[in-house]
């Protein structure tokens, strides 16, 4: 059987989804899938999933490309 977790957000009183976005955002890596995190609390593919979702979410049109997402997925290819 596994050994509990002790750290600083053992005893917090949240959720236990919450406890794990705030230790992959301590270690530097994605809130939603645990790879690398580039920059923020997101790797690249989650970057730009929350990106469109919001658009679509919003009903924009409009691309802003001066935003971190654009700049950093532009750099990848």
């Amino acid at each position: 059987m596994r050994r509990r977790i002790q750290d600083e957000f053992t005893d917090m009183p949240i959720s236990r989804q919450r406890k794990y976005q705030l230790r992959m955002q301590r270690d530097r890596r994605c809130t939603e899938c645990g790879a690398p995190a580039i920059q923020g609390s997101r790797c690249l593919k989650h970057l730009v999933k929350a990106r469109e979702r919001q658009r679509k979410k919003r009903g924009l049109k409009r691309r802003y490309y001066g935003t971190l997402s654009y700049k950093l997925q532009a750099m990848s290819t």
